[in-house]
């Protein structure tokens, strides 16, 4: 997909609907954005459907984010890329400056290798049925 471009009329976001760490923070993205993109949870085949270009197994592994150009925004990149979307927390450009972003990176993989694990850590529940938003 690198070398593709689509270009969606809005953003689309490729989540993990069976973690509820991630399940949170789309709902909170979606609560602040609305119908300015569009979540499509990839466990659902069916939604998945409609991009082949998007690797389930890919994005389950990290956040994909296609923006309205049709720029394909990964991990940290397409977190930081979402919040500027809100408006909110602008203090998450920082995890982009170049000293921090391989910290960033880092920490980011170490979450979405373990975020089961996190999840039941934080949240009691390791997995949730597949959430829709």
């Amino acid at each position: 997909m690198e070398g593709n471009r689509i270009s969606p009329s809005k953003t689309i976001i490729f989540y993990d609907g069976a973690c509820p760490l991630c399940v949170k923070e789309m709902t909170a993205l979606r609560s602040l954005l609305g119908d300015k993109v569009t979540f499509v949870n990839a466990l659902n085949n069916q939604s998945m459907a409609d991009y082949p270009d998007i690797e389930i197994t890919e994005s389950l592994r990290i956040l994909h984010v296609l923006d309205n150009t049709g720029q394909l925004r990964l991990g940290v990149d397409a977190n930081v890329y979402l919040w500027a979307l809100t408006g909110k927390k602008p203090w998450l450009r920082v995890l982009r400056w170049p000293i921090i972003r391989p910290i960033a990176n880092a920490g980011y993989w170490f979450f979405a290798r373990y975020r089961y694990q996190l999840s039941k850590l934080l949240t009691g529940q390791s997995r949730c049925k597949q959430c829709e938003l």
